[in-house]
């Protein structure tokens, strides 16, 4: 714990200065004006996300090959943040679209498929749940979230590009301002301070990760010893 102290801190300091600039900077995205400011929270909670759901493939990748049940827990923990991540970034969005659009829902391409997302692994802890044998669960939750991951990477990236919708970046909307994660011709200053915010979720994540998994560790091995004792 005292060794992750310097990284902790380290965490914290990043986000605190990104969050800050993000709120009182006066840089904005064309169509989007103030709404600039969610930005820096809603894309990098996207990209956090598909990073555990990543993890939580590897980790079940792992488990299946290696039957450790560290891995399972390990890919729970992952799933877990992802699945809080995926939440946190369809609130943005919610709010993002009643400033854009008037309306915090209007089942446009994007919102439809990080709802999908949080169905997918909404099934992932019932699964869990409704199976007691340690092994058996985890190897059901392994291969369920090996073939749960290349769904994420359809649903958040390829077909909201394929299908027209509201959302900056569709089809329709070719305007290069809206895309400023990738566009050159946005504010340098915008880009810099969404790429940091991206940079922070992301260690926020691994950090967060780190202590689910070694809180989950801990608590399975104590319920072990537990269950060996005698009454």
């Amino acid at each position: 714990m005292v060794k992750q102290l310097p990284l902790k801190i380290g965490i914290y300091i990043w986000l605190s200065l990104v969050i800050v600039f993000a709120i009182l900077s006066p840089n904005k995205v064309g169509m989007l004006d103030e709404t600039t400011k969610n930005m820096y929270f809603h894309v990098p909670m996207s990209i956090a996300a598909t990073l555990a759901f990543f993890s939580s493939m590897w980790f079940g990748f792992r488990y299946l090959r290696h039957k450790n049940l560290e891995d399972d827990l390990k890919a729970e923990a992952a799933s877990g943040l992802g699945f809080l991540f995926n939440i946190l970034a369809m609130a943005t969005g919610a709010i993002w679209a009643k400033f854009m659009w008037g309306a915090y829902w209007h089942w446009d391409p994007r919102q439809t498929t990080i709802f999908l997302l949080f169905l997918i692994y909404s099934a992932y802890f019932a699964l869990r749940s409704a199976v007691e044998v340690p092994e058996k669960r985890a190897s059901l939750s392994s291969v369920y979230s090996i073939f749960a991951f290349p769904p994420v990477i359809f649903l958040y990236f390829i077909l909201p590009r394929m299908v027209p919708g509201l959302h900056p970046g569709a089809p329709e909307k070719n305007n290069p301002d809206v895309n400023p994660s990738v566009s050159g011709s946005t504010d340098m200053i915008i880009r810099l301070t969404l790429y940091a915010a991206m940079i922070g979720f992301a260690a926020l994540y691994f950090w967060m990760h780190n202590l689910r998994s070694r809180s989950a560790t801990l608590s399975a091995k104590l319920e072990a010893r537990a269950a060996e004792e005698p009454a």
